[in-house]
């Protein structure tokens, strides 16, 4: 309900407010709003379901921001929202945040082939890496671009866990490793000095 009145102040005072009110609440209504502001944990719901109830028991807008810390626009939406929506309007609309740059099709592409082994690809490896990945993404036009991160947060997702990279050399020297062993002998150990 919306009223108007006018304030008992000096005529060049005297001002029209808008006096708004949430409808009546049902009684479902009311044992619901009670239980979200005595019990729920999420405090956008239960500072709105106080909002409903205060505006219900003939609180005015100026009275409701004071005690909650509010704006008096935001409560007048809210309560407009409310009458509106009804309960529907107590649940919060996050929306924030930059959407999605890979769509779904790209994701499941991305984890799909995460899953195949590198050497049926013709790779030479056996385990996937999360550079390789990236590299065999772009490569097949599955995306433009993805950052390694973004690679890692959508395996993460799929709970598939992926390899670190260890790298070696190896020669292709017969005679390596007996080279090798020969070089450390050819080294002179280094006598230590008291002192």
């Amino acid at each position: 309900m919306v009223f108007w009145k006018v304030e008992n102040l000096p005529r060049k005072q005297q001002v029209k407010e808008m006096t708004l009110y949430v409808r009546e609440l049902t009684n479902e209504e009311g044992n619901r709003l009670k239980k979200i502001a005595r019990k729920n944990t999420d405090g956008v719901k239960v500072r709105r379901s106080l909002v409903i109830l205060a505006s219900a028991q003939k609180m005015k807008v100026p009275e409701i921001a004071e005690l909650y810390q509010l704006s008096r626009e935001h409560i007048r939406k809210f309560i407009h929202r409310f009458n509106k929506e009804g309960m529907d309007a107590i649940q919060p609309r996050y929306n924030g945040g930059r959407p999605r740059t890979f769509t779904p099709e790209q994701r499941a592409d991305i984890i799909e082939l995460a899953q195949i082994p590198p050497k049926v690809l013709g790779m030479p490896f056996t385990h996937w890496s999360l550079t390789k990945l990236k590299e065999a993404a772009e490569k097949k036009g599955i995306v433009r671009s993805i950052s390694i991160e973004t690679i890692r947060c959508i395996l993460e997702e799929a709970n598939i866990t992926y390899q670190h990279t260890k790298t070696w050399k190896e020669s292709n020297d017969p005679g390596f490793h007996t080279k090798k062993n020969e070089s450390n002998s050819s080294t002179k150990p280094r006598r230590k000095m008291d002192g």
